[in-house]
């Protein structure tokens, strides 16, 4: 599955903090200052796992761990929380999927990001 950056909000990105918040283009006005909004190039129900890749432009990416609600909500409003940092033993992120290596892509409009 893949899908592209559409929109960058003013407040989407901070080297702080290890994570990016992705929502499809439904998403309200509230929620676009603080996202990365992409839009899923397809229709088709898809499920990511631990193991898998995400790609990010030339970036590959190790999937290490997807939470609970995380497929669900990429499925319905292609909303999940990309994690650059360590997976938690408790408290982890319910839409999260973690990723390593641990350094933060370069996002910008135009970025293609490929869900494997």
């Amino acid at each position: 599955m893949k899908a592209v950056v559409t929109e960058i909000g003013a407040h989407a990105l901070d080297e702080k903090e290890p994570m990016i918040i992705l929502f499809g283009e439904s998403a309200t006005e509230g929620l676009k200052e603080y996202s990365v909004i992409q839009k899923l190039q397809e229709n088709e129900p898809f499920e990511i796992k631990a193991g898998g890749i995400l790609k990010i432009d030339d970036q590959e990416y190790q999937i290490r761990h997807v939470g609970p609600f995380a497929n669900a909500n990429l499925n319905s409003i292609a909303h999940a929380t990309l994690v650059f940092d360590e997976v938690p033993e408790e408290d982890g992120i319910v839409n999260g999927i973690y990723l390593s290596p641990q350094n933060l892509p370069v996002i910008q409009v135009g970025t293609v990001i490929e869900y494997k």
